[in-house]
């Protein structure tokens, strides 16, 4: 019998699968990783927890696969190194530590989309409220100022734990995920959200008295307190369980730190204990807050005490986390002269011993503590939510763009003002990426407790960006609403003393360039000289003949005001967003200039010494009175800005040169300028319209509107500090290119040569 194997059996042997389904049935190569596909699988293996004061384990390993990073060979700079450690084959329990006294930083890497998902899921917790928020007086600030700050906070307080003590477990997922659900209810709190509510403001109507459902007869007060009292005990109980979450974060820490200090014979530093028992304290403040306003919300007392509980409880962090970061790893609970080693003393010889008295043998007491460290760089996560922010601003003024492009008549400065806003935002995103600190960290001694406070500094900086952006929204709106109306009212004149216009006369009504003109503001021109025909001849009664020329004049007069009034109020829904933007009080005091024939007769017929006392004078000031209100403080955010900027460089680090203090200094001094430009708000007249006559005694900021120079005045001293700050980085380029002997001479010669140089091309 013949064991050749047939043709197409040795062809089928030798078949191949195609490419697409390679390794279909293949056991894992390790021998073939140069994508680092292996590292990746274990360490999305992660298990449920991790101790941070030790080596992450990959994978099933029992050892570790990380080398140990000296401490002392570590600076600001090096976070990024860290976070792709090496791989060897080291072992590294900790009960093999080398008992010299130089401690290792034990690095544990996380992937980065979980901290920019928590990062995005921050920012819709305040985004609503700066998309939806009314700006329009100094309570509705002052309630955006709270809560932002306090949203702030939660953001800074788990940015400051995940930079020391995140680690690539189930467990910094699970938590990342509860304060995703908890930023989902305080971003659906923001529509409800008024800090006055209950204690200088009440959704009822006769006092501070709290109402009960059966107490209550309009639905809309009803609606308004039902919204305010479940928008504060949302809020009360998610800031309750963010604390939660966060305190048990640092209990599961301390344990762990117990946990190290026991097996390895050490002594515990005192830094990991800090926060477990204080945030205990804030934590009992936050749930106190959460239990008043269950009970006592609505109530005066019980309003006021429960942001007294919040602040308390936020003070009592803020001076936990900045004691925590002041502290040193080499401070121990046990203040002897063993435990207390400073990290830079030199390795000691030891004996060597026997495997056996090695083993049983305990470590020495002078082993140094394992400095726990993760991939997060504080710096990239400041200059993420920065980026996150002056987006955020940055589609709020765009979302103005359609508004603009389907207004009709748009005046000369819009187009100048949106140039100015624009440039406001690129240079306030150079400033602060393109700071005399650039990128680099903080490598100077008690560089954590700089970093607490540097990383502080950016708050208020971050909530000037958002309130000068809106600022820069409102004024961009403002200067096109107000331009936009001077040239309606002109082509309107111009339109009407041009045509041959006569109640009773059915071409009148008919009148195209009427028409035309009006239809592009919203309004009927049939409409409104029918209206004016009624009311002229008493609705058909009284005969055109028997009209007299006085009620003619006035009765025409006063349909103009009425007429004009709707003008404005269409454009102004045409900028500002529609009717939602008017709040119910303000539309019925609207309808009632339409219907009532006594205002507009009082505002054409009186003399007014007062401009509040024109009626139509009154509604549009209510209905601006936010956009004026962002003129009066945005010089002074645009001010805080800049000094935070300088303030945030100096903290930093210390300046090396003269240099760096120039743009230091020039930033402080320019943000100073920007403040004083505050006493524009003296004058004894603060509204949009004056009477004839009353030119000199307008406030500075009302003319500073009519000029159109609120936005290209900021637009201007950010220009110069730009050209200031140019100068000086060019200068100290050209003192470190004569250091190394390129160049010589003075440098306002060298400078000037140089910049003459770029024009040689003209020639």
């Amino acid at each position: 019998m013949s064991t050749e194997q047939p043709a197409a059996f040795r062809q089928r042997k030798g078949f191949s699968r195609p490419h697409g389904l390679r390794n279909f049935h293949g056991d894992v190569d390790l021998d073939s990783d140069d994508d680092g596909l292996t590292e990746q699988r274990l360490e999305q293996w992660r298990p449920f927890w991790q101790n941070p004061f030790a080596y992450p384990k990959l994978g099933l390993t029992s050892g570790n696969d990380r080398p140990q990073i000296p401490a002392v060979d570590v600076g600001g700079d090096d976070e990024k190194a860290l976070e792709k450690p090496e791989m060897n084959r080291a072992s590294t329990d900790l009960s093999q530590l080398s008992s010299v006294s130089k401690s290792v930083i034990v690095v544990h890497a996380g992937p980065a989309w979980v901290h920019l998902f928590y990062d995005l899921a921050w920012t819709a917790t305040f985004s609503s409220l700066t998309q939806n928020g009314k700006f329009d007086d100094q309570w509705n600030n002052l309630s955006y100022v709270t809560f932002f700050a306090v949203m702030w906070w939660l953001w800074a307080s788990q940015t400051l734990y995940s930079v020391h003590f995140y680690t690539n477990d189930w467990i910094h997922l699970i938590s990342t995920f509860a304060q995703l659900i908890i930023f989902g209810f305080l971003a659906a709190t923001t529509r409800g959200y008024d800090v006055t509510m209950y204690i200088t403001k009440y959704p009822w109507t006769d006092g501070s008295n709290p109402q009960t459902i059966d107490q209550m007869t309009d639905p809309e007060q009803y609606l308004k307190d039902r919204l305010a009292s479940y928008s504060f005990k949302v809020i009360a109980f998610s800031l309750a369980a963010s604390r939660t979450v966060h305190w048990i974060q640092h209990i599961l820490v301390w344990r762990q730190a117990c946990y190290t200090a026991r097996t390895s014979k050490i002594h515990m530093p005192l830094k990991p204990c800090v926060l477990p028992l204080g945030l205990s304290i804030s934590v009992a403040f936050f749930w106190a807050a959460a239990g008043v306003t269950s009970k006592n919300g609505k109530s005066h007392r019980g309003a006021i005490i429960k942001f007294v509980l919040w602040g308390v409880g936020l003070l009592v962090e803020i001076l936990l986390h900045g004691y925590m970061e002041s502290l040193d790893w080499k401070r121990t609970l046990r203040r002897s002269k063993e435990s207390t080693i400073p990290h830079d003393a030199s390795p000691k010889p030891e004996l060597l011993r026997t495997s056996l008295q090695s083993s049983e043998s305990p470590a020495p007491r002078n082993r140094a503590w394992p400095v726990p460290s993760s991939n997060v760089n504080l710096r990239e996560r400041l200059e993420g939510i920065t980026t996150v922010i002056l987006g955020e601003g940055l589609n709020g003024i765009a979302g103005t763009f359609y508004a603009i492009l389907s207004a009709p008549g748009l005046g000369g400065p819009v187009a100048i003002n949106l140039i100015c806003a624009a440039f406001i935002i690129y240079l306030l995103a150079y400033f602060y990426f393109e700071g005399p600190t650039g990128h680099r960290g903080l490598k100077e001694k008690g560089r954590k407790l700089r970093q607490m406070t540097w990383l502080l500094l950016h708050l208020p900086f971050m909530l000037s960006i958002i309130l000068l952006l809106l600022g820069v929204k409102n004024q961009f709106l403002l200067t096109s609403y107000l331009s936009t109306t001077d040239n309606t009212f002109i082509k309107l004149d111009e339109v009407m003393s041009g045509q041959q216009l006569y109640l009773g006369d059915p071409d009148s009504a008919t009148n195209l360039p009427m028409k035309n003109f009006l239809l592009k503001r919203g309004l009927k021109w049939a409409d409104e000289i029918r209206a004016l025909n009624a009311t002229v001849t008493s609705n058909g009664s009284v005969s055109l003949v028997d009209i007299s020329e006085e009620k003619l004049e006035k009765d025409v007069g006063a349909w103009f005001q009425q007429m004009s009034l709707k003008i404005m109020v269409q454009l102004y829904k045409t900028f500002m967003g529609g009717n939602q933007t008017i709040e119910s009080d303000m539309q019925d005091q609207i309808q009632k200039y339409y219907t009532n024939f006594t205002l507009p007769y009082e505002d054409y017929a009186n003399d007014h010494d007062q401009a509040d006392s024109v009626h139509w004078v009154t509604i549009l000031s209510k209905l601006l009175g936010g956009n004026v209100t962002g003129a009066r403080y945005i010089t002074g955010l645009a001010g805080i800005i800049l000094i935070s900027l300088g303030l945030m460089n100096r903290v930093h680090s210390k300046p090396r040169d003269r240099f760096q203090w120039g743009i230091i200094l020039t930033r402080i001094f320019m943000g100073s300028a920007l403040l004083l430009l505050e006493i524009l708000n003296v004058g004894h007249y603060q509204t949009l319209w004056i009477i004839e006559g009353q030119w000199n005694r307008l406030a500075g900021v009302i003319r500073w509107i009519w000029a159109w120079w609120v936005l290209p005045t900021l637009a201007i001293a950010f220009a110069i500090e730009f050209v200031i700050e140019y100068i000086l980085l060019r200068c100290a380029a050209l003192a470190i290119e004569r250091k190394r002997g390129r160049v010589s001479g003075p440098l306002w010669r060298i400078f000037l040569k140089r910049q003459l140089d770029w024009f040689a091309w003209l020639d």
